[in-house]
């Protein structure tokens, strides 16, 4: 894959700044607004009973109280919509930073890729006064399958171990590890730009149209409310 240059993303990197500064404000926002529709409906509804209640403003009171709830239940929707979208931006931005990790990730190379990152992290002591010998090591590493990384990266591990004990623990520790990047495919797909990108887009429609109605209906179960309450408190 063609290397991509980091400031070629420089604006749309801008605008991803913003998103994630944006968040904590808006979460802010929204939990006052959550508060005071639960408020105001707890409110009414125990005061209901100071109130001389109508037949033909009954209506009114339920649409209030409507409102309202659908405001909190859309408020409640859309907090964790903000934590997702943030988690999502802050993983375009790290692979809009490195052309690398997009290839190794579109190939759904990325297990080789961090057992290869953890067997140079061996290599690169030993042989630092060793430039050539250090390349050699690895383009033989790009040629290894998966299976043979792995063998390499836990002989490497072993090297020099004598006591049995601690042979038995890195060979666990080492077992244990290799189960776990077997979930690496998850993480590939997670991160795939293709995916992230979509996941940010469908972020940002649900929070506006969950935004949109939350305001919507807070106003509306407000207006209503004061309204019922002003036309009782003139009866």
């Amino acid at each position: 894959m063609a290397k991509i240059k980091q400031d070629s993303f420089k604006e749309f990197d801008e605008v991803l700044d913003n998103l994630k500064d944006a968040s904590p404000k808006s979460k802010d926002y929204y939990k006052f607004i959550i508060g005071l529709a639960t408020g105001t409906l707890i409110f009414s509804v125990t005061f209901l009973k100071e109130f001389h209640i109508f037949p033909e403003y009954k209506l009114i009171l339920i649409i209030g109280w409507l409102c309202l709830l659908v405001s909190i239940i859309a408020g409640v929707l859309v907090l964790p919509k903000l934590d997702h979208l943030h988690a999502r931006v802050q993983s375009l931005k790290g692979l809009l930073k490195s052309s690398e990790e997009i290839g190794v990730i579109v190939k759904k190379e990325l297990q080789q890729h961090y057992i290869k990152t953890w067997i140079k992290s061996f290599i690169d002591p030993v042989f630092k006064d060793d430039k050539n010998r250090k390349e050699e090591l690895y383009k033989t590493l790009d040629k290894l399958s998966t299976k043979r990384l792995k063998k390499f990266l836990k002989s490497l591990g072993l090297a020099g171990v004598k006591d049995s004990t601690a042979i038995h623990f890195i060979g666990d520790f080492f077992k244990e590890m290799f189960k776990f990047l077997s979930l690496i495919k998850m993480v590939e797909r997670e991160k795939n730009p293709i995916f992230v990108f979509k996941s940010v887009r469908q972020n940002i429609l649900q929070m506006f149209w969950f935004d949109r109605v939350m305001k919507y209906t807070f106003f509306v179960g407000i207006i209503a409310i004061s309204f019922f309450s002003i036309i009782n408190f003139l009866r």
